[in-house]
């Protein structure tokens, strides 16, 4: 490729012969014909050097915010010096570079090395992707230059923030969960004696209870209580209206930071957390347990992006089958322009689950790249009082999430 500086060498080149034949001036002609011929002796000799370029990074998977270490080693794999050499790393640009620089102009002798070390800072969760490496070849003298590319990307994941709530959820009036195995009093398969029935042919030898058998004559069996593990589910809302606000503060960067840290607390406590996010469709993770099921949380969610307009109470048909009956249930969700959210929650409520909502102030956040005049910002909110009131009535603790105000502190807001 024929750089600026060999186009003008060229163009010059050119009119001077033209100028000198229309003029008769033989050193003029003599002199394009020498530009001419250097632009034609630097092309034929153009070249460069074999070069390996590799990536390190420490870690793939970030959380929101958090720094990472990005490290290029080039080496000069040929016996020749390379020509000027430019190296650029391409870097998403959601990822601001705080430290160091992402090129590097250099020329390098045979079998030399050397590093470009720079870290990104990772505003804003998501799948990105650091790479491929452009890599730029000029000849000595700036005539003519050589682009290619080195397919070598990496692959990075930012998790939302994790927040601890541990405190938060001992002291606030939301649902106080045990530890892994809840015992329900109903018959079943388990540990604990609930009562005496009398024997049938399909019931185990060992279930016998002897010594009543001894005192009353009769066959009589042990019935235990049956075991369950407690099933906490967790409802995001990923609909289109929750964009209002700014890039980084806006209903669904804090209800997906909010999914995350609630998710974390019961996981850590043993329970099985289920994941639910709905917007132009609704995504269900099944519950489990453990690490792996916490890592699946935290891949969904640096997913989500706003879409469509998926009704709450869509969503909670679809889950009735698979929730057990009184298992505790968070809604995250600004409720903006969801007329079905009253039913819905009556539903919850009424099959016995214990329903948390938080509920980011969208009017609030919505201030932050608009101005809205003090009369309507006061009627919105009016209206947002009543539809909170509202949906508090049918036995959901609610919360109303300020744009200013942390989780933490947050969660010990709720009222029934």
């Amino acid at each position: 490729m024929w750089t600026r500086k060999a186009a003008i060498m060229l163009a010059g080149g050119i009119s001077l012969i033209l100028v000198g034949m229309m003029i008769s001036n033989f050193q003029m002609m003599i002199i394009g014909l020498t530009f001419i011929a250097f632009i034609s002796i630097n092309g034929w000799i153009f070249g460069h050097s074999e070069l390996e370029i590799s990536r390190y990074v420490p870690h793939s998977n970030v959380y929101k915010g958090e720094l990472i270490e990005v490290s290029l080693t080039i080496t000069n794999k040929s016996y020749r010096r390379t020509q000027q050499l430019e190296v650029f790393d391409n870097v998403p640009h959601q990822m601001k570079i705080r430290r160091g620089i992402n090129q590097i102009r250099l020329n390098l002798g045979p079998g030399q090395t050397t590093k470009i070390d720079y870290m990104l800072r990772c505003p804003l969760r998501g799948h990105y992707s650091v790479g491929p490496i452009s890599v730029r070849f000029r000849n000595a003298f700036g005539l003519f230059m050589n682009e290619s590319r080195i397919d070598d990307v990496c692959d990075i994941t930012v998790f939302p923030q994790v927040r601890d709530v541990e405190d938060a959820m001992l002291r606030a009036d939301v649902p106080k969960m045990y530890t892994g195995a809840t015992t329900l009093r109903t018959p079943g398969p388990g540990m604990e004696f609930y009562s005496l029935r009398e024997y049938l042919s399909t019931d185990s030898l060992r279930s016998i209870n002897w010594k009543a058998f001894a005192r009353t004559g009769d066959l009589m069996v042990n019935q235990k209580t049956r075991d369950a593990v407690t099933d906490v589910f967790v409802i995001l809302d990923t609909r289109e209206v929750s964009r209002i606000g700014t890039v980084l503060k806006n209903p669904l960067e804090m209800g997906a930071s909010a999914a995350a840290s609630i998710s974390n607390h019961f996981l850590k406590r043993k329970d099985s957390v289920a994941m639910v996010t709905y917007g132009n469709k609704m995504d269900f993770l099944p519950p489990d347990t453990g690490d792996k099921q916490h890592y699946k949380i935290l891949s969904r969610l640096a997913s989500v992006s706003p879409s469509g307009s998926m009704p709450l109470q869509a969503v909670t048909n679809a889950l009735a089958p698979r929730i057990s009956r009184g298992s505790p249930v968070f809604i995250i969700s600004s409720l903006e322009g969801d007329g079905t959210t009253l039913p819905a929650i009556r539903n919850l409520s009424g099959n016995g689950h214990s329903v948390t909502i938080l509920s980011p102030s969208s009017i609030d956040l919505e201030r932050l790249v608009s101005r809205i005049p003090r009369m309507s910002y006061e009627v919105l909110k009016l209206e947002r009082q009543n539809r909170l009131t509202a949906v508090s009535g049918y036995g959901a603790q609610v919360i109303d999430w300020m744009p200013d105000v942390e989780l933490s502190q947050a969660l010990l807001q709720s009222r029934g």
